[in-house]
């Protein structure tokens, strides 16, 4: 027995004589109009025949209190016309000390009492048809609880008139009343057994699986096979059938049942489990992280990272913003993010989330400005806070100056440095180091003003980007006009600190290089994970790949 079914409705209708297509809500709302014309048109008619009733009905009691005259001027007329035209002429009084002044209505009493009542036609013609014994005593509690119970209608009408909420009382009751009455009772049963607590995952089969981001942020995920059958050649933009302008920018390989982290320039942070990226073609699009994140305007993910267990980790969160702020956070307080994201960082009015990228605890982390400027230190100099924290000082910037990138120092990699006019160069990370007076190397302190990375001058321009690259990398270069270049990192001239760089790209007098993204060699084996290994310039413990 199918648990759903679907069916297709031509939702058009006529609304005020005109034809038009409505959505449910309208349906509804048209129904709910038409419920309120209908209960205030039954209102009205109801109304006047009590009102009418309850005429006639006062013309009776005022006849059975002067019994005696009205037969009189009965049987005294020749015609039953002539009888009625002579009961209208006389005016009806109820005299307080009357016998059947109790049993008549106050309302009536008080009508009655001074000049009296002039019966009408219709009065006049509804005790002229009446049997001579109905024009007893007696009968004035009959009529006088009758007209009693009219009035009550009569008053019940008036108040529905003037309040419309009443009158919606009465729709929903008399929908009640249908469901009651025509409804089918539910002939399916949901009820609470014993057993484990569900979770998706249990019917998700866990296996290893790639997953691309896009520069424009179309994201997608494909088996790790996809690649690995592929052989050489299979890494790259040649992975995907982007749109112009776009490429692959970060590639993670992670099993189908990890936590993917997602990172947003606003310091916010959302959690998606990687299967419920869409599984997709290795030429298709993929599909675009708005449809996945409920990000807000102008909001942008900055980071991705996937976490295998969070319980078992003890891994640190290592955050840059581009005012310089620095954070370090255990990742096992993010480990319960709700759909509509958390806070993963307090940001000052003005400030955005630069980077996000994992540690160990004993790594070395570098900070680049887009001035020049660059600082290596131990990520230990950032104590430990939790999520909710704002971080502090990671380095002295000048004025106008900001943070453009984040890097984890790892042995065998470079650092390349890229400006907006399309200037760079690599720089092997031990040079970010400073000399001790034992003649040793060290990092920096957190906080201090860095050190010259490179060069701002009028021909290079401001810094976009840092990465850390190795010389079998490819480089991607993306400009404001749309333009995409793609070099060899071996190609990129291998010099000091403290230098110009030479040409990378080169772009247009009215365009600026605005981003870069690394991706492996054309000719290089299927993505891995990488290897552990211990900050450059040190002897330390490997430790794990961000």
């Amino acid at each position: 027995t199918p648990l759903q079914s679907k069916f297709s409705v031509a939702n058009i209708a006529l609304v005020h004589r005109q034809p038009r297509t409505l959505n449910l809500r309208q349906l509804i709302q048209c129904y709910i109009d038409h419920r309120v014309e209908v209960i205030r048109r039954r209102t009205e008619f109801l109304l006047r025949q009590a009102k009418q009733h309850a005429h006639r009905l006062e013309g009776l009691i005022l006849a059975v209190c002067d019994i005696d005259e009205v037969i009189a001027i009965i049987r005294s007329s020749r015609t039953r016309e002539e009888a009625i035209e002579r009961l209208m002429q006389r005016a009806f009084r109820i005299a307080p000390t009357h016998p059947l002044a109790p049993q008549v209505p106050a309302r009536l009493m008080a009508m009655a009492a001074d000049d009296g009542i002039i019966l009408t036609r219709v009065q006049a013609e509804a005790i002229g048809a009446l049997r001579l014994i109905q024009l007893t005593g007696l009968e004035i509690e009959r009529l006088a609880a009758e007209y009693a119970t009219k009035v009550e209608e009569i008053e019940g009408y008036e108040r529905i008139l003037a309040d419309h909420r009443l009158v919606l009382d009465i729709v929903r009751e008399d929908a009640h009343e249908m469901a009651q009455r025509f409804g089918n009772p539910r002939r399916t049963e949901i009820t609470e057994i014993e057993a484990e607590e569900f979770d998706l995952a249990d019917l998700i089969a866990e296996h290893q699986v790639v997953v691309t981001f896009s520069h424009t942020g179309y994201v997608k995920r494909l088996p790790l096979d996809t690649y690995r059958e592929q052989g050489r050649g299979g890494v790259g933009i040649r992975g995907g059938d982007a749109r112009e302008g776009d490429f692959i920018e970060q590639i993670l390989v992670a099993s189908s049942h990890d936590d993917l982290l997602c990172f947003t320039n606003t310091g916010r942070v959302f959690l998606l489990k990687v299967y419920q990226i869409p599984e997709m073609s290795r030429t298709s699009l993929g599909r675009s992280i708005n449809n996945l994140l409920e990000l807000r305007t102008e909001e942008t993910v900055r980071a991705f990272l996937a976490i295998p267990d969070f319980e078992v980790s003890e891994d640190y969160l290592f955050f840059a913003t581009s005012h310089g702020r620095v954070k370090r956070s255990s990742l096992k307080d993010y480990r319960n993010v709700n759909r509509s994201g958390i806070i993963a960082i307090n940001l000052n009015e003005g400030d955005r989330l630069i980077d996000v990228i994992r540690t160990t605890g004993e790594d070395h982390v570098l900070l680049a400005t887009a001035d020049g400027m660059a600082i290596r230190f131990d990520e230990n100099d950032a104590r430990v806070m939790g999520r909710n924290a704002a971080g502090v000082r990671g380095i002295d910037l000048r004025d106008d100056d900001r943070v453009v990138g984040l890097v984890r120092c790892q042995a065998g990699l470079d650092l390349l440095t890229v400006t907006e006019h399309g200037y760079g160069k690599r720089t092997a990370l031990a040079e970010y180091l400073v000399q001790s007076e034992d003649g040793s190397s060290r990092p920096q302190s957190r906080g201090g003003k860095g050190r010259i990375d490179i060069r701002t001058t009028e021909r290079n321009g401001k810094v976009v980007a840092v990465r850390c690259v190795q010389s079998e990398d490819g480089i991607i270069f993306v400009t404001a006009g749309g333009m995409l270049v793609r070099i060899a990192a071996a190609n990129v001239s291998k010099i000091g600190r403290n230098t110009q760089g030479v040409r990378l790209v080169r772009v247009l007098d009215d365009d600026v290089v605005i981003a870069t993204a690394i991706v492996k060699d054309d000719e290089s084996e299927a993505p891995e994970e990488a290897e552990s290994a211990p900050p450059e310039g040190t002897d330390g413990p490997p430790t794990a790949a961000p």
